[in-house]
């Protein structure tokens, strides 16, 4: 079955993702960890989400699938660069985001953001779903890929405390 960093970065793989980036997230750091191991995934590290997201939307405008993750906290920074670059050029990536704050992950720090961030989505009108705990056997980023390539515009796949810890 393999550890949740393991089936998630070989999910993204199987996915054709070529390009990834990321902002570290203790829920991401094993995927993280994994996709800098693997051979077929290029992967940047950013030092902000705006810059994460760009390298993405950078690489999906050259043809290729790209993936960025980060926090949900961190993804409400990205507005702007998810509006006038995802959204107006149609650009199809997909965005893993942490979505920390909810039941079993309450500091009040992840409740205030969690609070926010669905209604954000919600205001740039971009699709978004939770992965379920058997995210790689339904192929759910292959999937949101689909549906960003036809939408052209960003999908966006919210990570769970209950999808981290279906195989921690």
């Amino acid at each position: 079955m393999g550890s949740f960093g393991e089936r998630m970065a070989a999910a993204i793989a199987k996915a054709g993702v070529t390009v990834a980036s990321s902002v570290p997230d203790n829920w991401l750091t094993p995927v993280i960890e994994c996709l800098e191991a693997a051979a077929t995934v290029a992967h940047a590290p950013a030092a902000r989400e705006e810059d994460a997201v760009g390298i993405c939307f950078g690489a999906a405008l050259a043809g290729r699938r790209a993936i960025a993750l980060m926090q949900n906290s961190g993804a409400l920074n990205t507005g702007n660069t998810l509006a006038t670059l995802g959204i107006a050029y149609g650009v199809p990536a997909v965005l893993i985001v942490a979505d920390r704050g909810h039941l079993g992950d309450v500091t009040i720090a992840h409740v205030e953001k969690a609070r926010a961030f669905r209604p954000f989505l919600d205001a740039l009108k971009l699709s978004y779903y939770e992965l379920s705990p058997d995210f790689d056997v339904r192929d759910e980023i292959g999937h949101a890929f689909q549906m960003a390539e036809l939408g052209q515009r960003p999908v966006v796949l919210l990570l769970t405390k209950t999808t981290v810890e279906a195989t921690a």
